[in-house]
């Protein structure tokens, strides 16, 4: 067996958690074996932490973070990306995550929404979800649905060199990052394309395995697919809420681009020229899109550079602190702990693994 039809088998598989909410689920209609089932399952759920909402002892929070989804994993306190296969038969629920989701059908189909639209999926659709949007996703048959999940700060030169020249991704995560009205979502559909396949089940192999090289594997297989992505599925975007393609092609999107790539010196008046607009009017239009003032938005651009640094390279504080923009080492210090609480020598300690 190789490992692309062993990690098939295994995703088919059904854990213990997913047999105990699919027989759950199945005996929904007949309440007085459901009755006698949950006592039998009652200390299990407990244990487990199994989402059973019947049960008054379980709950789960409005916001998930990685800290919620992954107590136990090594993988979640030192890598940008995670990748897991969603639970069938989980009852549906709202929730919203700190992180961006894409979600992947490997087969079959997934029940979806996001913030009250319906967005049905089919085998090969690729999902693209803003954090903090909120979601439903159900699955009451044998698909299998994966999800990747990508840290929100993560969006430097790190993952942002292959989405340059304005692609859609590219303007998604900007729209996403730096404006106060992000549109819903993006969706692909690539069907049974097979390279697509692999990547996503190379992706969760490596998430299994988590040992001390997965986190760097992952986090270099994240740009091999948004470009595989791009190559051969623009032409099949969805765009999800009001006028969202429009949004990501508007002059206002374009703009706060320009300022991500140019964050180390670009300055008001060269923005202004760039676009051919006056000081005052593109202030405005800055304003009016990220709701904030353009120092205190190119100052979030360097802090978000600057923790991708931090967490993914041994460049010296004070290199970075000349690549993200600032002249002086001091500076950067006192920018990054006035924004983190932290020193950026301490953000790295906490970030990066011990073994490196």
């Amino acid at each position: 067996m190789n490992p692309r039809e062993k990690t098939l088998k295994e995703l088919q598989e059904y854990t213990d958690k997913e047999l105990i909410q699919k027989k759950y689920y199945e005996l929904r209609n007949d309440p007085v074996a459901l009755k006698q089932y949950a006592a039998e399952i009652e200390d299990t759920v407990r244990e487990q932490h199994i989402l059973l909402f019947d049960f008054p002892f379980v709950h789960h929070p409005d916001l998930l973070r990685e800290s919620d989804l992954y107590p136990h994993l090594s993988i979640s306190h030192v890598s940008n990306v995670n990748v897991v296969r969603h639970l069938r038969y989980t009852p549906v629920f709202e929730h919203s995550h700190s992180f961006f989701t894409v979600l992947y059908v490997l087969s079959g189909q997934c029940g979806h929404t996001v913030n009250g639209i319906d967005v049905p999926m089919a085998e090969g659709d690729v999902f693209f979800l803003p954090p903090y949007a909120k979601q439903t996703i159900s699955v009451f048959d044998d698909s299998i649905v994966l999800n990747i999940h990508i840290r929100r700060d993560t969006f430097g030169d790190y993952f942002f060199n292959v989405l340059r020249r304005n692609s859609i991704l590219s303007n998604f995560f900007i729209n996403s990052l730096y404006t106060t009205e992000p549109i819903q979502g993006i969706l692909f559909h690539t069907g049974t394309n097979e390279e697509i396949q692999d990547l996503f089940l190379e992706m969760y192999r490596e998430a299994r395995l988590d040992d001390q090289y997965s986190w760097r594997i992952l986090d270099n297989m994240v740009p091999i697919l948004f470009a595989t992505l791009l190559r051969g599925h623009s032409d099949s975007i969805e765009y999800i809420g009001e006028d969202a393609r429009d949004k990501l092609r508007s002059q206002r999107v374009a703009i706060l681009s320009y300022i991500n790539d140019h964050f180390r010196t670009i300055t008001l008046e060269e923005l202004a020229d760039v676009f051919h607009y006056s000081v005052p009017h593109i202030s405005k239009l800055i304003q009016n899109e990220a709701g904030i003032g353009f120092a205190t938005l190119v100052r979030q651009v360097r802090m978000n550079h600057a923790t991708a640094l931090l967490r993914n390279t041994h460049t010296p504080v004070s290199e970075i602190s000349y690549l993200v923009g600032y002249e002086n080492p001091e500076s950067f210090i006192r920018a990054f702990k006035k924004e983190y609480k932290v020193s950026p020598s301490a953000y790295r300690k906490k970030n990066v693994p011990a073994e490196e």
